[in-house]
């Protein structure tokens, strides 16, 4: 853990550079392991998002209990339903979202499942000054926690954030095409809103298209360590 008690607050107005696009889509199932088979059939469906630096598709998430069922852990194999109500985000650059929303209509397969896209909605990134990513990768720190933290803690400096609070939560194994990788989820707190901003268009560690270091809003840190 990093933590190092400090207050800032500020009064800041969200920018459009970089939004999320939320589709509707319609899928009745997807493997819980689905980012590197989800990106790679977005990305052949449109392949200039292999050179979008700014543009990562986050993972389909549901919670972890619902309906008197419960989700394991195991990011190999198992299926998640899928309902009428659940969304695909895609971070992407304002100047793109036109070309991005064309994808609407069409069909994709993952892993043997076929989705399709709906209409979409732009969301602006959250002001908020506490953000986690649910998974992020940082090369050769897989056992060493206090490690990722320093890296992860020198990346976010180069982007001009002095971070002061960071919390390691869940760590889990995803499938890729070339392997098994390790990720840690990591909570950052206390940031100024326009840091949030920045580290939310940004990202941090590999694999960022493939939802990877990617940060979201989190209402708190007591809920880190049950964060998929």
């Amino acid at each position: 853990m990093f933590w190092n008690e400090e207050e800032n607050l500020d009064n800041f107005q969200a920018p459009q550079n970089v939004i999320d696009l939320s589709f509707k889509i319609s899928c009745q199932q997807i493997k819980l392991d689905h980012a590197w088979s989800l990106t790679d059939a977005i990305s052949d469906l449109v392949p200039w998002i292999k050179d979008e630096p700014q543009l990562a598709i986050h993972h389909i998430y549901i919670p972890q209990a619902g309906n008197g069922w419960e989700r394991a852990d195991n990011f190999q194999d198992e299926l998640i339903q899928l309902s009428r109500r659940t969304r695909l985000k895609i971070r992407v650059p304002n100047k793109k979202i036109t070309q991005l929303q064309a994808i609407t209509g069409e069909t994709i397969t993952v892993d043997g499942n076929r989705l399709t896209f709906g209409q979409s909605e732009t969301h602006l990134l959250s002001t908020m000054t506490t953000i986690i990513a649910r998974h992020v990768h940082i090369p050769e720190t897989d056992d060493d926690e206090d490690l990722f933290l320093r890296i992860a803690q020198k990346q976010i400096n180069a982007l001009g954030i002095q971070v002061r609070k960071m919390l390691c939560g869940k760590s889990h194994q995803l499938k890729t095409t070339s392997g098994i990788i390790k990720t840690r989820s990591l909570m950052i707190a206390d940031i100024s809103p326009d840091e949030s901003i920045l580290l939310q268009e940004k990202g941090i560690g590999d694999y960022y298209r493939y939802g990877c270091g990617i940060f979201i809003p989190q209402k708190g840190i007591t809920a880190v360590n049950s964060s998929d």
